[in-house]
């Protein structure tokens, strides 16, 4: 009886017996990338509550507490505070609420990477589409910053979506219904949404043929942004703007900034990191677009790279965007995967990106925000209740945080105005609490003896916080000030009236009364007098609800991971 035989996908005759061994091996093959695909998910998961909190997931974490407060004075790109209000009951820690929150967006993370599938899957095999996935999982900043507590990972799911929609679907009325809420929350979430246009638009190119199709993808688009609006009219509704915080000036600060006068390529270190840890991926995307059959396609392919090719000129392309920016290329890596079936360029592109993933769980796995917690859990213990505090970017995200964000953008807009805000800050709005957890602040509370240049802040500001805050434990600093009775008194000058502890080796006399190491004196603000043993090194400092420090913690460092894979 003669052997049945059929032909091998890649256009070979095999006997039966054959073919079955070859679909046992493709099987094992893919249940092997799908098995790392998924310790990736688990490995992201559990290092949820390990990893240093990066210092803008602070501060998008307390935009959704300024919302709870009646505090949040900006609309733009604020929306997603009702969908996060809940956090504020899982614990009294910041970075616990953010560990938690992180497992909300590894399920977008994993939103992209299912659509990936789905669309890879549509243009090439299940096994090259599992290869993009993985490709994605495992390229530069993947798994440290996929997800991170930011809008990135939720607009690259949603958006992710809404492509795979109008790419796989008939886009019936839900399809039409859902894609455009899912782009309008997108763009909501995040301005930096409309870099995926091009991708869009490549979707139109490859469904062009079906015209009735098009027209209805045209017509979820422009409901999106109909959804957007009346979202946004909603929300902006209840928000009355800070001085420079309305949407139009903060759309315009935003467009000058990220896509102009930077020059090209101004994140190119972020990018050759991404590129060094990204060459399994890279190796496909070259083989894909070179494997590409006919000019539709090779224009889609091209379309899909013009978020991650933002980067020509984006100068906010930080080592989060990539996540946000890189899966619809991966579509290529499949049509890469595709051409090259089991050829050698195919298995060094696995073996790449294997070795990626596992270097940079590696370099996670050393990453700890212990010494975030503490600090955090030290700021609670004394005070119980919220205060206005200065801080970088609002690590105590519950609290009411004063003065201008400090990123690099807000040091330098800060910078070229020129014009010093500490004094008139502290006098308004009294905060008894400073975080030196940006180098600015750390310098200027810290200065470097040796070294008459001051690093960031304006001299007459680093001035005004030495003059204004004492040391309490790590980077957490109290209101107050320091003297030395050199002639047997001196005069402090406290930064504003309130309880005052006094520190002391010996009892002073401060006004008209004695008072001891450890006594709370209520004083006002301005000049004191201060007599006592000559020599004697008194501090006043704000007086909290909680004893003395009694815990070691680091005063820098606290964050570790932003630049880091």
């Amino acid at each position: 009886m003669p052997l049945i035989s059929q032909m091998h996908p890649e256009g070979i005759s095999l006997p039966s017996a054959a073919q079955g061994q070859q679909r046992i091996a493709d099987d094992m093959r893919r249940n092997a990338v799908r098995l790392v695909i998924l310790c990736v998910l688990v490995a992201m998961a559990g290092m949820s509550w390990t990893r240093n909190v990066n210092w803008d997931e602070f501060y998008f974490l307390s935009h959704v507490h300024a919302h709870l407060d009646d505090r949040l004075d900006r609309p733009l790109q604020t929306v997603f505070v009702h969908a996060f209000g809940w956090l504020a009951e899982v614990s009294g820690n910041e970075v616990d609420q953010i560990a938690i929150a992180r497992l909300v967006m590894l399920g977008f993370f994993a939103a992209s990477c299912l659509a990936l599938h789905r669309i890879a899957a549509t243009l090439t095999t299940e096994r090259s589409a599992d290869i993009a996935v993985l490709a994605f999982v495992t390229s530069g900043f993947a798994f440290a910053h996929g997800s991170s507590f930011r809008a990135d990972p939720m607009a690259a799911g949603l958006l992710m979506c809404a492509l795979a929609l109008m790419m796989t679907t008939r886009m019936g009325l839900l399809h039409i219904l859902t894609a455009a809420v899912f782009c309008a929350l997108a763009l909501l979430v995040t301005v930096k949404s409309a870099l995926y246009l091009p991708v869009f638009i490549g979707a139109l190119v490859w469904r062009w043929n079906t015209r009735g199709l098009v027209l209805r993808c045209l017509t979820a688009a422009v409901l999106a942004l109909a959804i957007a609006a009346a979202l946004f009219v909603w929300h902006a509704a209840g928000i009355t703007p800070a001085e420079g915080a309305d949407a139009k000036t903060n759309l315009g600060d935003a467009a000058r900034v990220t896509l102009g006068g930077s020059g090209l390529l101004p994140r190119w270190p972020e990018l050759s990191l991404w590129l060094m840890f990204s060459m399994g991926a890279v190796l496909l995307v070259l083989a894909g677009f070179g494997a590409a059959s006919g000019a539709r396609l090779k224009t889609v392919l091209l379309l899909f790279a013009m978020p991650l090719l933002s980067v020509l000129l984006y100068r906010n392309a930080f080592p989060y965007f990539f996540p946000f920016a890189v899966p619809p290329l991966m579509i290529a890596v499949a049509v890469g995967a595709q051409a090259m079936t089991d050829g050698l360029i195919r298995k060094l592109a696995l073996v790449l990106m294997i070795a990626s993933g596992l270097i940079q769980t590696q370099r996670a796995l050393v990453e700890r925000n212990a010494d975030q917690h503490a600090t955090i859990a030290e700021v609670h213990r004394i005070f119980p209740e919220p205060v206005t505090y200065i801080d970088q970017n609002g690590m105590i995200s519950s609290f009411d945080r004063q003065g201008f964000f400090m990123s690099t953008w807000g040091i330098a807009t800060y910078r070229a105005a020129g014009t010093p805000v500490f004094a008139d800050l502290i006098a308004d709005t009294r905060p008894p609490l400073l975080l030196a957890n940006r180098a600015e602040l750390y310098a200027a509370l810290r200065p470097a003896m040796d070294d008459s240049r001051f690093l960031g802040l304006l001299p007459e500001d680093a001035l005004i916080l030495r003059q204004s805050y004492v040391h309490h434990a790590g980077a957490i600093w109290l209101a107050g000030q320091e003297v030395t009775l050199a002639n047997g008194m001196a005069t402090a000058e406290l930064p504003f009236p309130g309880s005052y502890r006094v520190e002391a080796d010996t009892p002073v006399m401060i006004g008209a009364t004695q008072v001891s190491s450890g006594e709370v004196v209520t004083l006002g603000g301005g000049e004191i007098e201060i007599l006592g043993p000559k020599g004697t090194k008194v501090r006043l400092i704000w007086n909290t609800a909680a004893a003395p420090a009694q815990i070691s913690l680091p005063e820098t460092g606290l964050y570790a991971g932003f630049w880091r894979l």
